[in-house]
């Protein structure tokens, strides 16, 4: 049996040249008994909805319909946000008992949109069309979720992709990820951002995320704490389809844009399990291959990128909203030093998003492939710092991170800036500050 789930300021009738297609028996479909899910129409649009609402009453209707809970008992097709509503309707099953046993994303907005916080500007219209009854409700609560470093998808990532008992594991649920990597034409390309498909960025639809501690909550001037943790890829398969954009990847209408997108959907949900490691396998070559044709095409759309999200809190838990993260080449004196730094700073990092709920969570676009080409010579060096508000040397309380005295810079090698920065994934970064106060902020005095 095979569920088809759609996404944000969307509907079900959008997929039913989908469903059908693959309901049709071999070779132009996998047969499927397809059963569609949907919320109602515009549901997502609703400023009072939630993703625990939507996760509630998708389980609601799934009940309703009669499918089966039984463990692997069905296939899934999911497109944009129906990635997350499913990955957070899976991470509340015991991980052996999940109903899912192939699960297709296409295009999911797994690590946020870019377009998110602008779901009520022209941009996100013209994306989705001035059409509908309720233009001006485009669902504040989902967009929340979907926007750009959002604590959301974060803390949705520490329950599914970073636990020792995963959904996402040999035996449980096998997950493809499809992305394409062409933004939209016509009007619509005013939303066409670096390295996205037009509405998700390559690297935030990826699941293979890793997630890194950088503890600076000692004394100041010693190296900082690190610790680093990469997501069980073994069942999860990931590529990018060359020359889709996020609608077309998903077949309906006039169907993909491309010979190979097919038969990679179907790929997807015929996969046995004995055949999963050679899929991921197959999949990863194909990004490999689509990547080195489109690192040919001019300008910077189709360069990879990592989306590397930060999360600053201090020593007792709580959010650090005011900082600032660097990256520099080496010491930053010399005129060469300072060239490559100036370039990092343009051109490198090529947006930064400070999430709109909690501001201490901020997202930073990374051209990993211009990164790797400016550090040339052996010696050099990524240093990475940051400068926190309020510094203690000028108030009662705060941080000790502006002074030479104070906390030093994570200094990577460029075998190491190759491994931290990754092409076409999420590095979800916990930096933890020490905040210290003024003696006289609290003093015993004798009578």
């Amino acid at each position: 049996m095979l569920v088809i789930i759609h996404g944000w300021s969307d509907n079900f009738s959008s997929f039913r040249a989908l469903a059908k297609r693959l309901a049709s028996p071999l070779p132009d479909g996998i047969g499927a008994q397809v059963e569609q899910i949907y919320l109602g129409d515009y549901i997502s649009l609703d400023d009072q909805v939630t993703f625990a609402d939507l996760v509630e009453a998708m389980d609601r209707a799934w009940t309703d319909a009669g499918l089966p809970r039984s463990p692997r008992s069905v296939d899934a097709v999911v497109h944009s946000t129906g990635g997350l509503v499913i990955r957070d309707w899976l991470s509340r099953f015991p991980p052996d008992q999940v109903p899912i046993h192939r699960l297709l994303m296409l295009a999911p907005a797994n690590f946020g949109s870019p377009l998110a916080h602008t779901g009520r500007s022209v941009i996100g219209r013209a994306v989705k069309g001035w059409k509908g009854s309720r233009l001006f409700e485009t669902g504040t609560q989902i967009l929340k979720g979907l926007e750009l470093a959002s604590s959301y998808s974060w803390q949705l990532a520490e329950r599914d992709l970073f636990v020792d008992n995963s959904v996402f594991a040999p035996g449980r649920v096998l997950c493809t990820v499809l992305v394409g990597n062409a933004g939209y034409s016509g009007i619509a390309a005013v939303a066409n951002k670096p390295g996205t498909d037009g509405t998700v960025r390559v690297s935030t639809a990826n699941l293979q995320a890793a997630r890194m501690l950088i503890d600076f909550s000692h004394e100041p001037g010693g190296a900082p704490r690190i610790d680093y943790q990469q997501v069980d890829d073994s069942a999860l398969a990931f590529t990018m389809v060359d020359g889709e954009d996020h609608s077309s990847i998903t077949a309906k209408g006039r169907g993909t844009n491309e010979s190979i997108t097919w038969s990679l959907i179907c790929g997807a949900l015929m996969v046995p399990d004995s055949g999963f490691d050679a899929w991921r396998m197959r999949l990863a070559s194909h990004c490999h291959q689509v990547s080195e044709v489109a690192a040919q095409r001019p300008g910077d759309h189709f360069q990879r990128y990592q989306n590397t999200v930060f999360r600053v809190l201090d020593n007792h838990g709580a959010p650090v909203n005011d900082y600032i993260i660097e990256l520099y080449v080496n010491d930053d004196r010399t005129t060469r030093e300072r060239r490559l730094t100036q370039v990092i700073q343009e051109e490198v990092i090529k947006g930064v998003h400070v999430f709109s709920g909690e501001k201490h969570y901020r997202s930073l676009l990374i051209n990993c492939d211009l990164l790797y080409q400016l550090l040339l010579r052996e010696q050099d060096r990524l240093r990475i710092s940051i400068t926190a508000y309020p510094e203690v040397s000028s108030g009662k309380v705060g941080y000790r991170t502006y002074t030479d005295d104070d906390i030093g810079a994570l200094s990577l090698s460029r075998a190491q800036v190759r491994d931290m920065f990754r092409p076409n994934r999420t590095l979800l970064i916990t930096l933890c500050l020490k905040r210290y106060q003024q003696a006289d902020v609290f003093r015993f005095k004798p009578v």
